[in-house]
């Protein structure tokens, strides 16, 4: 059987991924990457490192600090300043999990790694193919710029599982952590994204609250404090509901309009992952950021590695920066970030 790195979190997802590949008999080592400095990351490692005993693997620990900072941290911080909503996780993907560490997992001779993502891995037309799974847990939007290589390398054992039976597994084989909460979105972050962004030298920068026309409506302490469709916090009132539209960096104006929805989405940086550019369909559906409803649309593919996605109905939670991803017959066909949309 093949030799497995399975990444530990220190959660009962990837403890129970270690636990089913020892039973299946797989040659098993669990490794932590630690990615920055805090408690809970600290309280992670002994939690990885406890069930790994329990289990009966060896378990590594890998600092990942400096990589991480420089691949999404720093990632994090400027799409906010420059008026964007980041997804650290699409990125973390692409350049920790299954970057670094896939380059750490192949220079100590593992043949692959393994996760406690929910999401399938298989092969389809002479591809490695990201298959969405039918449950509330599915994560095949996070594996959107994941190339071929990585996909190769890649094990996901409990994607064959609801999380409720996970956690029945690990309770009743023992594993500590089975009734563990699940993990917050953005794991670096203790508390508001604003007080983060603060704590790292991002400085207030006021400026003007202004509708389509230009006319001032009030003021704003930085443009990182908002993004394009938020409506609670504003503090104007004009006596009718209205949304953060644009962003304007370099004039520091934030566009209010009344609700409007994205029919028209410009990707950027496009990734094919289950069909090659050449075969990708071009009726799918769309997804515009994690979890959001699946929406009917087409696929327009440029020569310049951008696409547009044209939509049968709008969508409501549309924002520059997040990721855009499209699926056929349940497979993620491709994704990237989105630049520009219209209405």
């Amino acid at each position: 059987m093949s030799s497995v790195l399975v990444a530990m979190s220190g959660g009962v997802d990837s403890s129970v991924s270690a636990f089913l590949l020892k039973q299946q008999g797989f040659d098993v080592t669990g490794a932590t990457f630690k990615l920055f400095e805090s408690e809970n990351s600290e309280k992670s490692i002994r939690d990885a490192k406890k069930v790994s005993e329990f289990i009966g693997i060896n378990h590594l620990v890998f600092d990942l600090t400096k990589e991480f900072k420089n691949s999404v941290i720093d990632y994090f911080i400027g799409e906010y300043t420059g008026g964007r909503t980041p997804n650290p996780c699409v990125v973390c993907n692409k350049t920790i999990k299954f970057g670094k560490a896939i380059e750490k997992m192949e220079s100590l001779g593992f043949e692959k790694i393994a996760t406690g993502h929910y999401s399938l891995i298989e092969k389809f037309n002479d591809r490695y193919a990201v298959k969405k799974i039918l449950h509330k847990k599915d994560q095949s939007y996070y594996f959107c710029m994941l190339n071929q290589m990585q996909l190769s390398k890649i094990l996901t054992p409990v994607s064959k599982f609801s999380k409720d039976e996970i956690r029945e597994i690990a309770k009743n084989n023992g594993i500590s952590v089975w009734n563990k909460s699940d993990s917050q979105d953005i794991c670096f972050i203790k508390g508001s994204y604003r007080d983060f962004l603060k704590e790292n030298g991002v400085k207030n920068n006021p400026g003007n609250f202004v509708d389509s026309s230009g006319r001032i409506l009030g003021s704003h302490d930085g443009i990182f404090n908002y993004t394009v469709g938020q409506r609670r916090g504003l503090n104007v009132s004009t006596g009718e509901r209205l949304y953060v539209n644009t962003i304007d960096v370099n004039s520091r104006n934030i566009i209010l309009s009344k609700r409007f929805g994205a029919t028209k989405i410009t990707l950027k940086n496009v990734n094919f992952v289950s069909f090659s550019e050449e075969n990708a369909p071009k009726n799918v559906q769309i997804c515009v950021r994690y979890n959001s409803v699946l929406i009917d649309g087409t696929l327009e593919i440029r020569e310049d590695k951008t696409a547009i996605l044209n939509l049968s109905k709008p969508a409501y939670n549309v924002c520059p920066g997040q990721f855009a991803v499209c699926y056929f017959d349940n497979y993620l066909v491709c994704g990237g970030a989105i630049s520009e949309f219209s209405f």
